[in-house]
């Protein structure tokens, strides 16, 4: 193991990149064809729902499983739900190809390599899925070459430790000296488990009152923010291995 290199564990959506607008589109564009209008009860019940979708035992065409659960609870009978996952489907493949990295992406991750750090991703997004969005973005795809961990590479999704344990092994790391970068509590859940510095960012959907409820050591913007905290972050590592 590498006792000396430190160990950065990122989500990709919502996190290096922008794509969760994607399910903002789909939705907006589902209640208005549908003409759907939900109460706070029922939005609640879809988030309990996708947590537990998403976030549980892998399984095959997760997506689809997931949007027809959704689609059910709007009340849309069965051929309403087949027309809904058709226009999921065309929207999620127009605006996959608009998705960008955020900023300061390419400078963090050169600024981690300047200082002893090694990366990987770790995702709910299939393998596919991966590729299709990294892929536009060549130079930084390869720098994630072997340490992409996607659900594809998984039996259990997030905050399951089994995707940052295997990142883990990959890089060659210890536990011990790893951070988890993420957008959303299932991410920081994972890093708790296997006790690793975990930061939030607000790039994706959780704002920062909602981070607070799990206690992340860091809540910053974006990934562009890490190396304004780095010290910071050594200090926390070194005085929990020194304990």
């Amino acid at each position: 193991m590498e006792d000396n290199k430190i160990g950065f564990c990122f989500d990709l959506d919502g996190t290096l990149i922008n794509s969760t607008e994607i399910g903002n589109k789909i939705e907006r564009e589902i209640f208005s064809t549908f003409n759907i209008d939900i109460d706070e009860q029922t939005e609640k019940e879809i988030d309990e729902l996708t947590y537990e979708i998403m976030h549980g035992e892998n399984e095959k065409n997760l997506g689809r499983k997931l949007m027809w659960a959704i689609f059910k609870k709007l009340g849309l009978n069965f051929f309403q739900r087949l027309r809904a996952l058709y226009i999921s489907a065309k929207i999620f493949k127009e605006e996959n190809k608009k998705v960008q990295l955020y900023n300061n992406v390419r400078d963090t991750l050169e600024f981690l390599e300047k200082n002893n750090c090694d990366y990987a991703i770790t995702t709910t997004s299939s393998e596919g899925e991966v590729e299709s969005r990294l892929s536009k973005f060549p130079e930084v795809y390869k720098k994630f070459d072997g340490k992409i961990i996607t659900r594809s590479d998984v039996q259990n999704l997030k905050p399951h430790p089994e995707s940052i344990n295997k990142a883990s092994k990959i890089m060659n790391i210890p536990l011990k000296r790893f951070v988890m970068v993420g957008d959303l509590h299932s991410d920081i859940l994972m890093g708790k488990h296997v006790d690793a510095i975990t930061i939030a960012v607000l790039t994706g959907i959780f704002s920062k009152d909602q981070f607070l409820e799990y206690e992340p050591d860091f809540i910053i913007e974006s990934v562009a923010n890490i190396p304004h905290i780095f010290d910071e972050i050594l200090e926390k590592i070194n005085s929990k291995n020194y304990k």
